[in-house]
């Protein structure tokens, strides 16, 4: 049952935009691509028997969209999910059946980057499998909402580009890029931000070249170290480690301009009631302009 890719859909720009991005990324792991849409009962009905239930927006339906999907990509094995009730529980059920669950989110503009709402927010924070979210084309390109329609960093071209915390290195969100950029044929860009330790500091490690060049040399070599294993799992993907002094949250940005997907780790925290997610993760999913695949680790 987890061998799937699932997607949410509800008729916007965005979810379209991801259900596209879902059914290439569906067919790049060859496993069946679930579209799943939450429907909100009529006021005042219960909540229907039908397992097909009408939807409440008479002018979309996920079934025309499914058609549509497989219409733009007849390499992808598509079926369709509507579930009355409310989105968080619909999509964390799909999360808890898939291996990954796709997720559109609205573009403020072109360079502004994800609006995140409280469900995808909520998702992204608390779903047990990776999570990818992708925006509809901002200001100046296309919606994304259409039949074979493109999305900023669709995911057909560029790197795929990993913000690598060393001090918590997981081996579940090292895999996923990996297994990423293998099916792409891409480049792996890995991207480690670190900060002088005490009783160094920043400013010594600025003012003083020779603890910089120490201190960037040791962080280089356990970059080195902990990529040593993938690639020799995965020799055919070119990886290019970079480490940066300070937050790692600009650096991303800044690299993953043009990657096909941008990977970052989450560590569970609290519960399904809220979202938990660090300061770094925040600042890319508020500002990325490619999708962003959200892998939670322990």
């Amino acid at each position: 049952m987890r061998r799937t890719v699932a997607v949410g859909v509800d008729g916007s720009p965005e979810s379209l935009a991801a259900a596209h991005w879902a059914a290439r990324e569906a067919v790049r792991r060859r496993v069946p691509l679930r579209l799943v849409n939450a429907a909100a009962p009529p006021p005042g009905l219960v909540a229907p028997a039908d397992p097909h239930p009408a939807p409440v927006n008479e002018d979309w339906s996920p079934y025309t969209a499914a058609a549509d999907l497989r219409r733009a990509h007849p390499a992808a094995e598509i079926s369709v999910e509507q579930v009355v009730g409310q989105a968080l529980p619909v999509l964390f059920a799909a999360a808890d059946e898939a291996a990954l669950l796709v997720l559109g989110s609205r573009a403020v503009s072109a360079t502004a980057g994800f609006l995140l709402g409280s469900v995808p927010l909520t998702v992204v924070g608390q779903a047990p499998v990776p999570v990818v979210l992708v925006r509809a084309e901002g200001a100046g390109g296309a919606s994304g909402a259409g039949e074979g329609s493109e999305v900023s960093g669709s995911g057909d071209g560029g790197d795929v580009v990993l913000g690598l915390d060393l001090a918590r290195p997981s081996d579940h969100v090292l895999e996923f890029a990996f297994d990423a950029a293998a099916h792409r044929s891409a480049t792996l860009r890995v991207v480690h931000g670190w900060n002088a330790p005490l009783p160094y500091g920043l400013g010594a490690a600025n003012s003083d070249p020779d603890a910089r060049a120490a201190l960037q040399a040791h962080e280089t070599g356990a970059l080195a170290d902990a990529l040593a294993p993938w690639r020799e799992k995965y020799p055919r993907v070119h990886v290019i480690g970079e480490t940066i002094v300070g937050a790692a949250d600009r650096h991303l940005l800044s690299a993953s301009a043009d990657a096909a997907l941008l990977v970052i780790g989450r560590r569970p925290r609290g519960t399904r009631l809220s979202a938990h997610l660090g300061s770094t993760s925040h600042s890319v999913l508020h500002h990325a302009v490619v999708p962003v695949a959200v892998v939670p680790h322990e």
